[in-house]
């Protein structure tokens, strides 16, 4: 499958989830696409991933249809994805408990988070737990505005996310969050190198995302099968 494919593929489902009125209660996506393709094609089938209400619209680039994730908290078995836990920082510890549960060392599981998580104690356990157990975990953060004056992130907690990840011995990486080869990448990365990684993947608010994804794609296409399985 193509990244332009991908980005179409996961949009459409966030749509049509919207227009199911998909529960607990439905969220847009519009700004995450990059993000959530790019984790899913980043980690393999075999790999478990734990969505948040939002993130769920990728289990479509697994084959599963967006009728079976109307209902979020009944997950998706067969394609590895996990109930939605709408707390970030809960579904964390989550992530954490079925990477310990794993039976096979070469299974990862890919956790997505946002930047409020950070503010909740359970954010800052999960992280000190998948470091003194070496746990094959990716959290894949998005963050928006950092930098910006009044940013909710800078109410909430002292530095960056990357920063209180390798507090805990967690290596972490950011990239561009508007950029599926950036995340991407990123994650294959993470899953290669085993152990916890935490990747913040910062976005910009006011920008149409599938544009600046696709003028990105124009540019990188001749490499694009390298990037993608």
């Amino acid at each position: 499958m193509s990244m332009r494919a991908a980005l179409h593929q996961v949009r459409d489902a966030g749509e049509e989830l919207l227009r199911l009125s998909a529960r607990p209660y439905p969220l847009p996506i519009q700004g995450l696409e990059a993000v959530i393709a790019g984790g899913f094609l980043g980690v393999e089938k075999k790999d478990w991933v734990v969505p948040g209400l939002r993130e769920r619209a990728g289990a479509v680039l697994r084959g599963c249809s967006t009728q079976r994730l109307v209902d979020g908290l009944a997950g998706a078995r067969p394609y590895k994805v996990a109930p939605i836990t709408e707390s970030p920082s809960a579904r964390m510890l989550h992530a954490c408990g079925l990477a310990m549960a794993c039976r096979h060392q070469d299974q990862a599981v890919l956790c997505f988070i946002g930047q409020g998580s950070a503010s909740y104690g359970a954010f800052h356990e999960a992280l000190n737990l998948a470091s003194l157990h070496h746990l094959r975990v990716i959290f894949l953060a998005h963050s928006f505005n950092l930098d910006a004056e009044g940013s909710p992130l800078s109410r909430q907690i002292a530095g960056a996310l990357s920063g209180h990840a390798m507090a805990y011995g967690v290596q972490a990486r950011t990239v561009d969050g508007g950029l599926i080869t950036e995340v991407l990448s990123a994650v294959t990365d993470a899953r290669a190198a085993g152990g916890p990684r935490l990747i913040d993947a910062r976005l910009l608010r006011g920008e149409d995302p599938l544009a600046r994804a696709y003028d990105e794609l124009t540019e990188t296409e001749p490499h694009e099968a390298n990037l993608i399985s």
